[in-house]
């Protein structure tokens, strides 16, 4: 299909990385990995695949999903290159100096900056989606942001717990 490098790009941008978190459910197929919820190291379009699978998706639905980012194609490799240049910029800065603090914390910013406009995009994305959904479809997408809300939540009061003198 030639919309799967989209829907990688996509699935940087929806903001369902802590879906990697999330367990599968049990009704998923056992034949592909993308229905599984299996994790193959940081590939995030696995999930992404199994998240839209979870919402049930008709042919027209998923028609709309393809031409969305068919639409946003170049504003999505945009983002991802401006993103992956600047944390390339940071980890450099890193190996050539680790002690200018200053200049770290510059390219840094534009990192940050490269993540806020995936974050708008992201944001941009699920307003799309939540258009084209039905009701019951909406719960589903309700119920599976919820599960990772908790899985996230789970991370985070661990790691509160895990900090010496806390």
């Amino acid at each position: 299909m030639k919309w799967i490098p989209l829907l990688v790009c996509a699935a940087a941008l929806t903001g369902f990385s802590t879906l990697n978190a999330q367990t599968p459910s049990p009704s998923a197929s056992g034949s592909e990995s993308a229905e599984t919820g299996e994790h193959h190291h940081g590939w995030r379009h696995h999930e992404f695949g199994f998240f839209l699978k979870q919402l049930n998706l008709t042919d027209a639905q998923k028609q709309q999903v393809k031409q969305y980012f068919s639409d946003n194609k170049q504003a999505f490799k945009t983002n991802m290159l401006n993103m992956l240049k600047a944390k390339q910029a940071v980890d450099s800065a890193i190996e050539k100096n680790p002690s200018d603090e200053s200049t770290i914390r510059s390219l840094s910013a534009n990192v940050a900056s490269a993540v806020t406009d995936l974050s708008a995009q992201r944001a941009k994305f699920a307003a799309f989606l939540q258009s084209i959904l039905t009701p019951e479809q909406k719960q589903t997408l309700i119920a599976l942001q919820q599960k990772r809300d908790a899985k996230l939540q789970e991370h985070i009061t661990r790691m509160s717990e895990a900090q010496p003198g806390s």
